[in-house]
């Protein structure tokens, strides 16, 4: 099937003002008409209605794009958080017996030089390093309170990836469960979920201004609000709201 027949399928059973139409052209052109298409059918599929308005999808594309740019600043915080803790502890006593074989190997091929074999490794051999520091120093900074670590931590990682790699997050369930009270009887692949278990990863503080980071993500902003900005008008089914920690 032809591209201009699946921008025709896009149109049937959306509600779009003539206003409209050529911003919903430019963004089938460059965001994809078949992302477009999956927005649609997975709002369609949230409603009672047969139509769905134009400014509701549109919406929901952008509220994705907050989301994803909300968990990136927050795992970047965490991946920078493993490479200080190692390099605050250790950059003056290399000789440890619990380096991981893959985190040696990279200090040795980098002459014992530990700021860069922290930029070297991979976010999984970080996470592997900071597990197999010793119990005090993990206590310092929380890691201790973790409960199911090894499975709430491939959880972690793959929202990474996906967040990395700039995947449709409210289309995402991940492969991992998350074990994680909040959700699903505390075990869930959904995104809610993975976003619950990223957080208690973070040190309390900043687990709570995630929290509202990503509770202000539903809210319309004026600053996006330009001349050829269409209308948020984010549909309620797709909102990702998360209680405040006490």
């Amino acid at each position: 099937m032809h591209k201009s027949e699946r921008e025709q399928e896009f149109y049937i059973n959306v509600i779009i003002k003539d206003k409209d139409r050529k911003r919903a052209e430019k963004a089938l052109l460059y965001k994809g008409v078949e992302k477009h298409i999956l927005i649609k059918e997975m709002l369609l599929s949230k409603s009672d209605n047969r139509y769905i308005e134009y400014e509701k999808i549109a919406s929901t594309y952008r509220y994705d794009k907050r989301i994803r740019y909300t968990l990136f600043k927050y795992i970047s915080y965490l991946e920078e958080l493993y490479r200080a803790i190692i390099l605050d502890n250790y950059s003056s006593n290399l000789k440890q017996n619990f380096w991981t074989p893959k985190f040696q190997e990279t200090l040795k091929k980098l002459d014992y030089n530990l700021n860069n074999t922290l930029e070297e490794i991979g976010f999984s051999t970080l996470f592997n390093q900071v597990k197999r520091l010793p119990e005090e120093v993990r206590a310092k900074y929380g890691f201790t309170n973790i409960q199911h670590l090894e499975q709430n931590f491939n959880a972690l990682r793959e929202l990474r990836n996906a967040v990395m790699h700039n995947k449709f997050l409210l289309l995402y369930s991940g492969e991992n469960f998350c074990d994680i009270q909040g959700v699903d009887k505390e075990n869930s692949t959904s995104l809610k979920a993975h976003i619950l278990n990223l957080i208690q990863f973070l040190p309390p503080a900043v687990g709570k201004q995630c929290i509202k980071d990503i509770n202000a993500r539903k809210k319309a902003d004026e600053s996006e609000n330009k001349e050829n900005d269409l209308k948020w008008d984010l549909p309620s089914q797709v909102v990702i709201t998360i209680d405040e920690l006490n």
